[in-house]
């Protein structure tokens, strides 16, 4: 189904003209195939580094993506996202919400307050320009600890979800600040449940155990504590202290599958079905 089909105005939910909505006049632009509802400056250190090393648009940025692959504090013991995703057929509608400049998986709706490559509409994730129930599911991942509302983003995941669709939403709990364009909150076990509770069901699960929740904030805290929030001298000093301890996150291999490790996981995801 073509993406214009399913588009609607943020603001009123009216059907759109050639570039204004037909029912508020509210104006949004397009530049190739991506539908553009708002131009977002990037205007803090943390959003700018992460602007960098989601494009690659610096040498700095690139160095930063090729030494994740070799010295992470991040280890996700079940990828529950790629599973989830799974099982849902190509001709499935998926919407991201949030997805920076990735692209999880062909034909999945790309939705980012930022226009990189991948994006197919540049908007607000908490008044999504897609008409209603037109979503077998959404993805939130890494991205409501990033929105100063995340109930209305959520209400809206809800809104655009077909009756059944599901909701997958990946965040932290003990992880450290990390600001794209902001940082406002994590959440508990508790926390996400309360945050779906207009879904008929919700399953929480760990996505990072407790081993590498430590591994990461011990990490992160030399870093900030010997070289400042961002920089060259932050990705040095998060390496050297990455090199003694990094290989301690596998043993959430064992650790993340016990029920309890919620309480210290350093990333929790939750399931819900509308």
């Amino acid at each position: 189904m073509p993406l214009s089909t399913l588009l609607c105005c943020p603001s009123c939910q009216g059907n759109l003209g050639d570039n204004t909505c037909s029912v508020c006049q509210r104006p949004f632009t397009r530049s190739g195939d991506q539908w553009r509802f708002v131009d977002a400056p990037i205007d803090s250190q943390d959003a700018a580094f992460q602007s960098e090393t989601f494009g690659g648009s610096t040498l700095r940025g690139r160095l930063f993506n090729r030494g994740k692959h070799i010295l992470s504090s991040e280890f996700q013991w079940r990828n529950h996202l790629n599973e989830f995703i799974s099982k849902y057929p190509e001709t499935s509608t998926i919407v991201e919400l949030g997805s920076g400049a990735r692209r999880i998986r062909k034909g999945v709706i790309n939705v980012d307050l930022f226009p990189f490559a991948n994006v197919d509409i540049v908007a607000d994730i908490s008044e999504v320009p897609l008409r209603n129930e037109i979503a077998d599911c959404v993805i939130l991942d890494s991205v409501v600890e990033h929105v100063a509302d995340p109930a209305r983003v959520v209400r809206e995941a809800h809104r655009i979800l077909k009756p059944g669709g599901r909701l997958f939403i990946n965040c932290p709990f003990m992880l450290p600040y990390h600001g794209y364009p902001g940082h406002y909150q994590n959440f508990t076990r508790d926390g996400l449940k309360h945050l779906t509770r207009n879904f008929s069901s919700c399953e929480v699960l760990t996505t990072f155990g407790p081993i590498t929740s430590w591994v990461n904030m011990t990490a992160e805290s030399f870093a900030v504590i010997v070289a400042g929030e961002r920089g060259t001298g932050y990705m040095a000093a998060k390496a050297l202290a990455l090199l003694p301890i990094f290989w301690l996150k596998y043993f959430d291999t064992i650790f993340g599958r016990l029920e309890r490790s919620h309480r210290i996981a350093g990333m929790l995801c939750a399931i819900s079905v509308k």
